[in-house]
């Protein structure tokens, strides 16, 4: 910012394995982040001279440095899946919630989607698609863990692998 170039080479694509009930010998995970992993939705009330626009399928977005710098942190998060629960939202995709780090926000949540097949890469198994990742505005309505379903990510790929889908069990 500032003049300064603002690179984006910890959100390119990577892969990563797993072992699964389903694939013993492992699991090839494809990875891709959106770029709602660094931007917000444009306000003009709050964004009257965005530094950095940002499009998305037509959508004005605006950067967002806290995003940003966040966003350092995806690739560690998405490799520690395979160890963490996840919960299924009422919108049927996923979110890993993470708790406070030392000097972060009260949380942080990385909502993603998984499809069987590499989407457009056919050597893998599941692609994981990252939709977005922030800290939550708690002013506003934010679901708690316990209105959305649980489950271990494990599971997740060997259902999303097999073609099963996940029942919502929504949660008041």
């Amino acid at each position: 910012m500032g003049g300064a170039p603002i690179g984006f080479d910890h959100l390119e694509p990577f892969q990563f394995a797993m072992v699964t009930e389903a694939r013993p010998k492992g699991a090839l995970i494809d990875v891709r982040f959106s770029n709602h992993c660094f931007s917000e939705a444009y306000d003009a009330a709050r964004h009257s001279d965005p530094v950095v626009d940002v499009w998305d399928r037509g959508q004005r977005r605006v950067f967002d440095q806290l995003r940003y710098d966040l966003s350092f942190g995806l690739r560690d998060i998405i490799e520690g899946l395979p160890n963490a629960p996840v919960y299924q939202t009422p919108e049927a995709n996923f979110v890993r919630i993470l708790a406070p780090g030392a000097n972060g926000p009260d949380e942080y949540r990385v909502y993603f989607n998984a499809k069987r097949g590499g989407g457009g890469r056919g050597d893998c198994d599941v692609s994981l698609f990252v939709e977005s990742a922030y800290p939550p505005d708690f002013a506003k309505q934010v679901l708690k863990p316990a209105q959305m379903t649980k489950v271990r990510f494990a599971i997740l790929v060997d259902k999303t692998f097999r073609g099963e889908k996940l029942r919502f069990q929504y949660k008041r």
